[in-house]
């Protein structure tokens, strides 16, 4: 099998299972807004589960991309993959704006409680 035959295979794969995939991509939406509306807390569990959900997102959409792209929509239409890229797309710009505003709110309270810490250590 050629590397473009199997890659080709896959992004269909992908595309017979593009119901998951929503789900998924769901899932991961609802991790960073769980941390950004104070449904669970900021600690290094929640930081590892969003930076997975970015990961996870980023893979998902560079993948429809792709198979739209190469026109590999399986009996869908193809126009159909482009609704949902676009509705990842316009998810992952609200999740990149949480994260912002959480990396905001971790570097304001570093910054504030930096002299305090320095102060302990010094003790």
């Amino acid at each position: 099998m050629t590397m473009e035959t199997r890659e080709h295979r896959l992004m269909g794969s992908f595309v017979n299972l593009i119901e998951d995939h929503c789900k998924d991509f769901d899932s991961f939406v609802r991790d960073v807004e769980n941390v950004r509306y104070c449904h669970t807390p900021i600690d290094g569990q929640q930081i590892n589960r969003c930076e997975y959900a970015l990961r996870n997102m980023e893979v998902r959409l560079l993948t429809i991309n792709n198979c739209i792209q190469a026109g590999i929509h399986a009996d869908r239409d193809q126009s159909a993959l482009i609704d949902i890229k676009n509705d990842w797309t316009r998810m992952k710009a609200r999740v990149d704006g949480y994260l912002q505003e959480l990396n905001q709110i971790v570097e304001t309270t570093a910054t504030a409680l930096r002299s305090v810490r320095h102060t302990l250590e010094d003790r």
